[in-house]
């Protein structure tokens, strides 16, 4: 029997070779292209700090396949990337006028330009070390940051090696210089170091200079969360995790085997973590790369449509109370849920305000609107995320921000995640009776992620729907389960069990001749219930149909196992973050949207919500984006029987593009109402 299953690592890259796709695409304006060679390399760096650790430290034979084969492709995509890079972005850019400077002579003009900022500004933060490894000393290399080894030859004939820092993380990593007879020339700081080594090291022979990073494994585990202070230990975590073990060494492929040896005994290396890149790393920066003829070269500009429901109304607490409110990010303005807690925060009938955070912006006006809520006299209750890997820091600081100004601060709960995003605000009407009003969503409280992450928001004050909230909510103060949701799936409560149970039933509905079918979309599918059940459906004749954003452990089409399963991938300008289950139900068909993926941490180690929708209109939205999705022939992917993605791109006459469809479809609608 053929093996249905893909390991993670190897389907997680294939979604990332995605993103190359995207970045080669001439069909995408070039600043758009740069952008996805950003992202790629953004998801590379996460990927070795976070998913490669488990491999380098198992020794089976599997294991070393595996990490061979994940190397193996790493390498390719690399290689992809720089081909992508410098013969195609670079060759574009100068079509219009736009120089980067990497190996060319630079003009004396900018010589001249370089040198002065060099001194004045670069050297500030240049901090050198000298290698001496018949001497007991530790050498340190911080995790993502940028370096330079530097070989050296004094006057007497001698060598020595060094390493400096590449400040990236003080000074902009591109420099735009002056434009010299209307063309415009970018430098990065990386080659400014390299052009002006000889004022670093006037007596001394520069024999080489090599670029070099290390990556460090930045996972954690609290081996007792059940005792003690959480917060103190997550918070010596995060110390902890910057001097984590190597992942990834890179360096110059241009490196001598004197210098690799260097760094192999200096940095403590094993020759498995020491891989080849580069002149220049962390492309990561490219997010940041400067545009001198801002808006050429970039794509569509598609501004916040309003959401007309919510315009021209003193109260958006009264356009609730009427109907719920669907709204679809990016393509609808996210100040409607800042506007949900800033009158909250105001009207003198609201009493309470329950949320939960996850990432919090750094600059979080959600976080300043409950803070102003708690100083007029409102009780705010806050379950804040502090396990949330990457953001712990941030929402710490919030955390204590918040606490500062009287609100309740509840901090993660051992041994699990709460990824849900939910709250809930309480009112007094005219009578004095309490009304509660929910906000329900798939993605986090994030006004800044809210511009690129396309995600669904729900506005209610139904019972229905607060009152399964209110049992979340008391759960997360007291850490008892009470009853169940009745309405609402809550992983940790019930969530896997009744997904399952839905399965179940179109399995069964099947068998009676009766129509069924499942469709998921979700951003990663791994949890193994869940694929046993699906191609349990398929063998059933089912029709199952998927949408995965990221890691997909399930290979579909295979004869008598997931023969009917069908999977795909949509890759654009915004980042597919929304998740939607849909089951078929014999004509009365389900449909849930969610904060949850098909992941195994997201279904049993993780309080996540699934909320369903009741109200036609909403139903026939959501159809909609799915049907816009399963149509689409130049963004959505074919995920094939090996794990590999297919662009469809069938009928280059009529190309359909689900995003801008999207965006489209909603503007129409607010043109005809």
């Amino acid at each position: 029997m053929q093996n249905y299953l893909i390991p993670s690592e190897i389907s997680w890259l294939s979604f990332n070779n995605c993103i190359l796709d995207e970045a080669e695409d001439l069909n995408n304006a070039v600043y758009d292209r740069i952008k996805f060679l950003a992202i790629h390399s953004s998801n590379l760096d996460e990927f070795f700090r976070v998913k490669i650790n488990k491999l380098l430290k198992k020794k089976t034979k599997k294991s070393s396949d595996l990490l061979e084969n994940v190397l193996n492709e790493v390498n390719l995509q690399q290689n992809r990337f720089g081909k992508i890079w410098s013969y195609s972005i670079l060759t574009e850019l100068a079509l219009n006028d736009i120089i980067y400077y990497e190996y060319q002579e630079l003009l004396p003009e900018h010589l001249n330009e370089i040198e002065y900022y060099f001194k004045s500004i670069i050297l500030s933060y240049i901090q050198v070390v000298y290698i001496t490894l018949n001497q007991p000393k530790t050498y340190f290399l911080n995790n993502r940051s940028l370096y330079f080894l530097v070989k050296l030859k004094d006057s007497k004939g001698n060598y020595n090696f060094v390493y400096l820092n590449i400040p990236s993380d003080k000074l902009d990593r591109f420099k735009q210089l002056q434009s010299i007879e209307n063309i415009h020339y970018i430098i990065s700081i990386d080659t400014i170091i390299r052009k002006c080594l000889s004022l670093i090291f006037p007596s001394d022979k520069i024999i080489s200079c090599n670029a070099i990073k290390l990556n460090r494994d930045e996972n954690y585990l609290i081996e007792d969360e059940n005792t003690g202070d959480l917060i103190a230990k997550i918070e010596a975590k995060v110390e902890e995790r910057k001097r984590g073990s190597a992942t990834r060494f890179l360096y110059d492929s241009n490196m001598d085997a004197d210098s690799f040896s260097i760094c192999k005994k200096a940095f403590k290396l094993y020759k498995s973590e020491m891989i080849k890149g580069g002149s220049h790393h962390n492309f990561f920066d490219l997010f940041r790369f400067p545009n001198p003829v801002t808006p050429k070269l970039q794509g569509a500009y598609y501004p916040n449509l309003p959401h007309l429901p919510f315009e021209n109304n003193k109260s958006i607490f009264d356009v609730i109370n009427k109907k719920n409110q669907l709204l679809h990010f990016p393509y609808q303005s996210y100040y409607y849920v800042l506007q949900f807690f800033n009158q909250a925060g105001i009207n003198k009938n609201v009493t309470e305000i329950k949320i939960t955070l996850y990432r919090i912006s750094s600059q979080s006006l959600i976080a300043n609107a409950l803070i102003s809520a708690a100083k007029n006299g409102k009780k705010v209750t806050v379950f804040v995320e502090v396990k949330a890997r990457f953001d712990e820091h941030n929402n710490l600081y919030w955390s204590k921000e918040m606490k500062k100004a009287g609100i309740k601060i509840i901090q993660s709960l051992p041994n699990l995640k709460v990824h849900a995003k939910a709250a809930m605000i309480t009112m007094k009407d005219k009578y004095g009776n309490k009304k509660n009003y929910g906000y329900l969503s798939t993605g986090n409280f994030n006004e800044s992620t809210a511009n690129i992450y396309s995600d669904f928001g729900f506005f209610t004050a139904e019972t229905a729907y607060t009152n399964d909230l209110k049992k979340i909510f008391s759960f997360l103060k007291t850490k008892k389960k009470t009853t169940e949701p009745k309405h609402i799936l809550a992983a940790g409560f019930n969530m896997k069990e009744k997904i399952l149970e839905l399965i179940d039933t179109e399995i069964k509905n099947k068998k009676a001749g009766k129509s069924a079918s499942v469709f998921l979309k979700v951003n990663g599918l791994d949890e193994k219930d869940i694929i046993d059940k699906l191609i349990e459906a398929s063998r059933a004749d089912v029709e199952v149909t998927l949408i995965v954003r990221g890691i997909c452990t399930l290979l579909p089409g295979i004869k008598k196992i997931s023969q009917n399963i069908k999977i795909y991938r949509i890759v654009d300008m915004f980042l597919e973050h929304s998740r939607i289950y849909k089951f078929a139900n014999n004509g009365q068909e389900k449909i849930y949207l969610s904060s949850a993926d098909m992941l195994s941490r997201n279904l049993n180690r993780r309080i996540e919500v699934a909320f369903p929708l009741y109200d036609e209109r909403h139903i026939e939205e959501i159809n909609k984006i799915i049907q816009l999705q399963l149509e689409d022939n130049t963004k959505r992917r074919i995920v094939n029987i090996q794990g590999s993605n297919e662009l469809e791109n069938k009928d280059n006459e009529n190309p359909r593009r689900a995003q801008t469809e999207t965006y489209n479809w909603i503007a129409d609608a607010n043109r005809i109402s």
